[in-house]
C-alpha cells in the first residue's frame, strides 16, 4: 500500500473519475520518472504536500502491484546501479559532459537528486535496449531528517518510497480510513 501526498483536486479526480496520477518527470527525482508513494506512510504523505505547499493538501491511498520491481534493499539492484552509473559516467567523458549533482543538503542528506535520477534512467534505457522485462516499479528505502535522538542514526523522516514507472500496477485509489483528524491536526500544529 502506498500513500501520494498532492492537491485535493488531484485526489479527488483520481478516486471520482478512475482517473491515474501523473507520472513525475523531474530531473531530480530520487528514483527517476514516475508516480511517488510514501509506503504505509500517509502522514508522511501530507508532509511532504505540505512542505511542497499544496494550496489544499490532501493524501490518497494506492493499492500497488509492484510486478517486476527493482528493489534497493537487494544487492543485485545496487550493483546494477553502480553499473549503470560507471556507464554514465563513461558517457560523460567521451562526450566532454558533466555528470549531473545531487545537491541541496538538509539535514546531512542531498534532497536534489539529479545525479541519482540519471543513474536510475540509465539503468531503464539500458534495460529496455537489451530487451529485458522492463522494471515497473523501484523501491528503495530513504534516512531523511534529523536524528531521532542523540547517539542514533535513525532520522525521524525515514521512509520507504515506491516509484511506480508502469501506472497498470496501480490497482485502485482510496482515502486513507480515519485519516482525516490525524490530517486536521498536523494542518493546525504546522500551520
Amino acid at each position: 500500500m502506498g500513500f501520494h501526498g498532492c492537491e485535493e483536486e488531484v485526489a479527488q479526480n483520481a478516486l471520482l473519475l478512475c482517473g491515474s496520477l501523473q507520472k513525475s518527470f523531474n530531473d531530480y527525482d530520487w528514483l527517476g520518472n514516475g508516480v511517488y508513494f510514501w509506503e504505509n506512510d500517509p502522514l508522511r504523505a501530507l508532509e511532504w504536500a505540505v512542505k511542497n505547499k499544496k494550496k489544499n493538501p490532501a493524501v490518497i491511498g494506492a493499492v500497488i502491484d509492484l510486478g517486476c520491481c527493482l528493489s534497493l534493499l537487494e544487492r543485485g539492484a545496487v550493483k546494477l546501479l553502480q553499473s549503470s552509473y560507471a556507464q554514465l559516467l563513461n558517457d560523460a567523458e567521451k562526450t566532454g559532459l558533466n555528470l549531473p549533482k545531487n545537491t541541496a543538503e538538509t539535514h546531512g542528506h542531498k534532497l536534489i537528486r539529479r545525479l541519482d535520477c540519471a543513474v536510475f534512467e540509465k539503468l531503464h534505457e539500458t534495460v529496455k535496449a537489451s530487451k529485458a522485462d522492463t522494471y515497473d516499479t523501484v523501491i528503495g528505502a530513504f534516512m531523511e531528517g534529523r536524528p531521532a535522538y542523540e547517539g542514533t542514526e535513525i532520522a525521524e523522516q525515514s521512509h520507504i518510497q515506491i516509484c511506480v514507472r508502469n501506472i497498470e500496477c496501480i490497482k485502485g485509489y482510496f482515502l486513507p480510513l480515519g485519516f482525516e483528524e490525524e490530517k486536521r491536526r498536523y494542518l493546525k500544529d504546522n500551520a
